[in-house]
This record gives structure tokens, C-alpha cells and sequence, in this order.
């Protein structure tokens, strides 16, 4: 119903107080429109602002807009149009919406759905569990477009000399001109300027001439910025017949059915997730890998890129606002169909999503401790309901809540029992912290003798 009680700023011009809507829910048509906007507060209601007629074809569910919360601005979430203006008998209008950042929707309705589903189950208001869909600096008034796209200037060339006496005719008193139109030609037609001035020594003069001459143009294109550019490794090994077991048994289980493997440390179930995703991106789809912030390294990065080069984006909080809003960028843009990250890339906008893995899915990190406070696994389970993708959860310790669901039938177990090769696990021995020797300066830390002697020699080698 229409509120004529005062917002989370005090002001009562902001609107309505409802509970929070699914995207796409409307009421009747009227003039003029109004939008129920979710605001990234600790407070469980919608707002009821008005939709400025220029506004109207980008004010849509999950778009971003920004909107007056008494004397300041803040970015919000469009829940639903054609809402029911304010109750005229309440004695307040509600203000406009100042601007809407996204040409398409920066919450797609799966999404905005999971974010409802988070606020519900977790007890979180809407606006805090939105909040989590997005990189932070999405949320930023004073960017509400997020960092800036960076741009690199690229020549490309826009007219052929076939011919030899063409080209004797064109660069006969421009011999370095040719030698620019000939090295762009023989790089596909087109390149980075700094690449061509850098790597392959032409000059800025003689770049200049071709396109004065009308054999090429500059432009300037978006240029990502990926930390990870470059990485990779060789393709995967083949695998044992142990782990195409386990592939073959996955991709017979119906798709809305979660799987676990569980397998030894060194039993080679990156290698059975790589293979399984290899198949959903060959179909089409994207998919989400899931790691501990502690293994998200540049060897696992590059071991992905190993098998899907430039498609994956890694989303990390360790990037800088800039490189997380690219790879966010190029996920929802579908540039890029694989997702690496912690927790926070169970949100990553991936396009067609197929698959999720969660890796050593009995973490702790996978807990966010913060509100909107969630587990990444059961979001991953939901997602993958809402979106009709698969789930594959992993570890060599697998979690009780795991265990309980693979007793009970609603999770297939796949096991990996040895390490690749046949190789033995490490030889483990139990120190009696009572009884054993201690080096002597360890000052309470307790360092046995057996052990300092065994990282010593661990050392030598």
C-alpha cells in the first residue's frame, strides 16, 4: 500500500512501503508511471518514486537508478513498475528518479529473484542482499557507470593495393609508409598502435601518413583490465580411467540433481571439473568455479585458461575497482563464459548459466560473516535451481550437511579413491605434545625436535 510514513533518511517524500516484490510484478497503467525501488539500506520495503519520461525505456526491473533520499543521492534497484502511485490523501508526491545508469538491466531477473530468495532465508533486508549482487564500485553515486571503460587506440587498414605497380604508385616517396601498410597487413589488417610503434619499430610519422593518405584509420577500442592476461598453462593431461568414470557418471545424472566427488588429496578432481565444463561451454552455456580464497592462485588461473584461454573472468576482491568492473563487464556482456573466484563469484553475471562448482565445498570461507550474511554452497544450489544449471560440489573431507544429503538421495556421490599414478599420500606421524622434546627456544610455540628436524630436511632437498 501507498506509505505516507517517513523513508530511512527521514524524508518523507520517499515512497511506498511494500513488501518487496518479484522483478516484473506490475500494477495497473497509469499516468504518470511509478517504480518500486529497492534502496541499499537495512530496512525491509520498497520506495515509490516517479519515472521521468525520458527514463521510462531504462527504468525496467534490476536496473540501477539513482534516486533523492532527503538531501543526498543513492543508487537503488528498480523492483517493479507501473506501481501504484502515493495515496493522495497521505499528502505526499513522490520525487522523481534522477537518472538510470544501465542501458540493459545490471540485475538479470534470475538474479534479482536469488537475491529475494537470500533476503528470506537468510533474514537480510532486500537492499542488503542486492547489494551483494553487484562489484561495489556499481554502487557509487558519483560513478553510478562504474570505473571508466580504458580505451586503446588501434590502426586498421580501410584500403587494398593488390597490385605491386599500386603500391610502387602510393609509397614511391614514403618508403617507411610502405613498410607500416605492409607489416599492418601482414598482422590481419589491424593492431594496437603502441604495438606497432613498440614491437615492431614503425613511427608515429609513418602510421600518421596512411591514414592521411586514406589507407587507414585510427579508432579507439575498450581494452580490459585483466591482471591474469597471458596466464596459462598446457592443456590437461588425458584422464585415468577413474576420473572419465566419474565424467561419464556426471554428465549421466539428470542435470537438476547435484553431484559430489569426493576424493583424495591428489586424486585429480580439478582435472574431472575442467572436463565436465569443457562439455557445458562446448554446449553453449557458462559456468561459475568456485574456489577457497586461499587456492585462488595465478597457477589455478592459468590452469583454467589452460582449457578455456581468453573466455574466463576472474573475480576476486583482491583486484582493483577498475579490473573487477571489467571482468564483471565482460561476463554480463557475454565476452567471456567462465567464472573463477571466491564466494562473491557465486553472483558473477555469467550468460546461459550451465554449471556451478563449488571445490573443497566444506570451507569455512565459503561463509560470508558480514550482511547479508549467506553460504556460497546453498546459494550455488539455489542458483542452479532457479537458472536450470548443474551443481558439482568437491572435497576429500565433504561437510556434514553434504554427507547427509548424498545418504539421503538428494546428492549423487562420485568417489576418486587413489592419487593419480598410484602415488602414496605423504607418511603422517602423530607427536605426542606432551611427552616429545622441544626445541628450545621455541618460546611456548610448540615445535618439537621431530618436526623441526623434518622441515629442515624438507629444505635440504
Amino acid at each position: 500500500m501507498p506509505a505516507t510514513a517517513r523513508g530511512p533518511a527521514g524524508d518523507a517524500s520517499v515512497g511506498a512501503q511494500h513488501a518487496a516484490p518479484l522483478p516484473g510484478d506490475s500494477g495497473s497503467r497509469t499516468a504518470p508511471r511509478y517504480a518500486e525501488v529497492v534502496l541499499t539500506v537495512p530496512v525491509p520495503r520498497t520506495y515509490t518514486y516517479l519515472i521521468p519520461v525520458e527514463l521510462e525505456p531504462r527504468v525496467v526491473p534490476g536496473a540501477r537508478v539513482i534516486v533523492p533520499v532527503r538531501r543526498r543521492q543513492v543508487v537503488g534497484v528498480v523492483a517493479a513498475v507501473d506501481a501504484p502511485p502515493p495515496s493522495a490523501a497521505a499528502g505526499v508526491a513522490a520525487r522523481p528518479i534522477l537518472a538510470s545508469p544501465d542501458a540493459e538491466p545490471a540485475i538479470t531477473p534470475p538474479l534479482f529473484t536469488l537475491g529475494v530468495w537470500i533476503s528470506r532465508y537468510y533474514g537480510a533486508p532486500l537492499g542488503l542482499a542486492l547489494r551483494a549482487l553487484l562489484p561495489g564500485a556499481l554502487w557509487s553515486v558519483r560513478r553510478p557507470a562504474g570505473p571508466a571503460e580504458q580505451v586503446e587506440r588501434v590502426l586498421a587498414l580501410t584500403a587494398a593495393l593488390p597490385s605491386l605497380l599500386e603500391r610502387e604508385r602510393a609509397f614511391k616517396r614514403a618508403p617507411k609508409r610502405r613498410v607500416a601498410y605492409e607489416a599492418l597487413e601482414a598482422i590481419g589488417g589491424s593492431a594496437p598502435v603502441r604495438h606497432l610503434i613498440a614491437r615492431l619499430g614503425l613511427s608515429s610519422a609513418a602510421l600518421d601518413g596512411l591514414v592521411t593518405q586514406g589507407l587507414a584509420r585510427y579508432s579507439d577500442v575498450p581494452r580490459a583490465r585483466d591482471p591474469f592476461a597471458g596466464l596459462s598453462s598446457p592443456p590437461p593431461p588425458d584422464l585415468t580411467a577413474d576420473q572419465r568414470r566419474v565424467v561419464a557418471g556426471i554428465l549421466a545424472t539428470p542435470v537438476e540433481t547435484p553431484v559430489l566427488i569426493q576424493g583424495v588429496t591428489g586424486s585429480g578432481k580439478t582435472l574431472v571439473y575442467l572436463d565436465v565444463l569443457r562439455s557445458v561451454v562446448a554446449s553453449g552455456r557458462g559456468a561459475i568455479l568456485l574456489v577457497p580464497e586461499i587456492a585462488l592462485t595465478p597457477q589455478t588461473v592459468a590452469r583454467v585458461r589452460g582449457v578455456f584461454g581468453d573466455q574466463v573472468a576472474v573475480l576476486h576482491s583482491g583486484l582493483s575497482d577498475g579490473e573487477r568492473a571489467d571482468a564483471w563487464r565482460a561476463l554480463r556482456r557475454g565476452e567471456r563464459r567462465v567464472a573463477v573466484g571466491p564466494r562473491s563469484a557465486v553472483f558473477a553475471p555469467v550468460e546461459r548459466l550451465g554449471a556451478i562448482v563449488v571445490d573443497e565445498e566444506h570451507e569455512s570461507s565459503y561463509k560470508q560473516g558480514t550482511a547479508p550474511r549467506y553460504h556460497a554452497r546453498d546459494v550455488a544450489l539455489e542458483r542452479a535451481r532457479l537458472e536450470g544449471a548443474r551443481v558439482i560440489l568437491g572435497s576429500a573431507t565433504p561437510s556434514l550437511e553434504t554427507l547427509h544429503l548424498a545418504a539421503v538421495g538428494k546428492v549423487v556421490r562420485f568417489e576418486l579413491p587413489g592419487r593419480i599414478g598410484a602415488r602414496p599420500l605423504p607418511p603422517v606421524e602423530v607427536i605426542d605434545l606432551r611427552r616429545a622434546e622441544r626445541v628450545p627456544d621455541a618460546r611456548g610455540v610448540p615445535w618439537t625436535v621431530a618436526l623441526d628436524e623434518a622441515v629442515r630436511g624438507a629444505l635440504g632437498r
